[in-house]
């Protein structure tokens, strides 16, 4: 009898331990389809995306390095590029051998970057199942997968996802109560990336020594060799690479805070994170989160610092859902153990729950599913470039390259919505995105990829190749008998032209 109890518990763990490791899988899988299915970037994540272009690409000639010309409104650390680049080179340098072109190397780094972030949410999964339980672990995983946005920035080159690698590890190390790594990567991640940060391993340090669980100087004897390292390394590889002396991070501190110049790219009312952003990013998942920490007291040390930051973040007018992503994990782990907390009393509860639970969980595949389409409509620059490539195939280039310099100039809405340098896949084009040009110089160029409102004063000089579409608005459709309800609605953003009779330009 004893025997068979304990090779029933064997049992049950082995299926528990397939049944993560089945969605460890899943996390991974979605990361990277979500890269397929979307594989352009946005003006946001240009600076990382070029750089590490470049750096793959240009090594050590810094010269050729696309942020000398276009440095952005702030400057962004090269740290974060250096280790992307580091770890896809080997598979870049062999797709290349093998004859892939520069884009497929776009999604190689995409994917590493990704598979990096997805590694640390799932070390610090296994810090829940091993803290909190199996089944906390499983559902913080699965509701993960039912969710959009987490997966879908993973792989975004933004000083936001540089940071979240740090901050999964960071709450991994607090949760394990090693508070020495946790300070090293909480001073790495806030210096190096995301300065907004130290409001919530502030908030972290401090609950700490509410609850006596650290003392003050302990905080300062690892923070100061923490923070003076950071800052050492980031003042020392930046200043090499924008070739003056440069702590990125303080810049991007003083045009936030001090200047308040990010409100010029919009702002949204205080509570907006909480009656938007947070609802789109947790779909079903926030509604267990207050049952959650009601059932589950060990949930509340996770849950305060992750709505205290929210909350006090709320008050820099300008908002974007990326600011609030390194609270996903806190959250999700909260609602996991409600929903584990419903999971086990599964039978004493009405059926209503369980089914709504369900549908829930359903319904968030189901938006998900449509986010992803939406998104998918949200970089016509992208599509429009690879398009040009297409269309322009090697033998009418090779005609055209005997008598001309073929040249394309990349205008600013291509520029913002996909356009990169991994897409310039040949190396005898000139690519200009020089800005500010006159409409008499921009009628020498032998491509335009230019916005679909600016087309008119080129009617007679370029003949349209391609129109790309893009995301418009959504529509609801009202009449219930026909399906889809909701509508996509798109129209024509950006063109692809070619000059009517090619001139040559020297």
């Amino acid at each position: 009898k004893i025997a068979g109890t304990a090779l029933n518990k064997a049992h049950r763990r082995m299926n528990y331990n397939r049944g993560f490791n089945t969605l460890a899988c899943t996390v991974v899988f979605l990361c990277i389809s979500y890269v397929i299915v979307c594989p352009y970037t946005k003006v946001e994540e240009s600076f990382n995306l070029q750089a590490i272009h470049d750096l793959i690409y240009h090594q050590q000639d810094i010269e050729k390095f696309d942020h000398l010309v276009f440095p952005g409104v702030v400057p962004r650390s090269f740290i974060g590029p250096w280790v992307v680049s580091v770890i896809s080179r080997p598979l870049t340098w062999l797709g290349h051998t093998c004859g892939q072109t520069k884009f497929q190397s776009q999604l190689i780094v995409r994917s590493m970057l990704g598979l990096l972030v997805c590694l640390s949410l799932l070390q610090f999964s296994r810090r829940v199942y091993s803290l909190y339980g199996r089944d906390v672990a499983i559902f913080l995983l699965l509701l993960t997968t039912t969710q959009f946005h987490f997966l879908y920035y993973a792989s975004r080159p933004l000083p936001n996802t540089f940071a979240l690698i740090l901050v999964l590890l960071a709450y991994s190390s607090w949760l394990g109560r090693n508070i020495c790594t946790f300070i090293w990567l909480s001073a790495m991640a806030t210096i190096i990336f995301r300065s907004e940060l130290s409001i919530l391993f502030g908030l972290v340090i401090l609950q700490e020594f509410i609850r006596r669980q650290v003392a003050i100087t302990t905080v300062f004897k690892y923070a100061i060799p923490a923070g003076l390292v950071s800052l050492g390394t980031t003042v020392a590889v930046d200043s090499y690479y924008w070739k003056k002396w440069l702590w990125p991070e303080g810049d991007v501190l003083w045009y936030n805070t001090y200047e308040n110049k990010s409100s010029q790219w919009g702002t949204y009312p205080f509570f907006w994170y909480f009656y938007s952003a947070l609802p789109r990013a947790l779909l079903f998942s926030i509604l267990l989160i207050p049952y959650g920490v009601y059932q589950e007291r060990r949930m509340r040390p996770l849950f305060i610092p992750a709505i205290g930051f929210i909350f006090l973040y709320s008050f820099l007018p300008h908002k974007e859902l990326r600011f609030i992503i390194y609270t996903f994990p806190l959250l999700n782990t909260v609602a996991a153990a409600g929903l584990a907390r419903l999971w086990h009393n599964y039978r004493k509860l009405p059926v209503i729950v369980p089914l709504t639970v369900m549908a829930g969980l359903l319904f968030s595949c189901g938006l998900t599913a449509c986010q992803l389409h939406v998104s998918r409509h949200n970089y016509p620059g992208g599509h429009a470039f690879s398009q040009l490539h297409s269309l322009i195939n090697s033998s009418v280039d090779s005609r055209m390259s005997q008598t001309c310099n073929i040249t394309v100039h990349i205008g600013v809405e291509a520029a913002q919505t996909g356009v990169s340098r991994f897409g310039e896949l040949r190396s005898h084009w000139s690519y200009s995105k020089a800005e500010d040009l006159e409409i008499s110089e921009l009628r020498t160029f032998t491509f335009l990829v230019m916005a679909a409102d600016d087309y008119k004063p080129f009617q007679n000089t370029h003949k349209v190749l391609a129109k790309i579409q893009g995301y418009s608005k959504l529509k609801l459709n009202w009449n219930w008998k026909h399906w889809p309800l909701i509508h996509l609605i798109v129209e024509d953003k950006v063109y692809v032209l070619q000059q009517r009779i090619v001139s040559c330009a020297y």
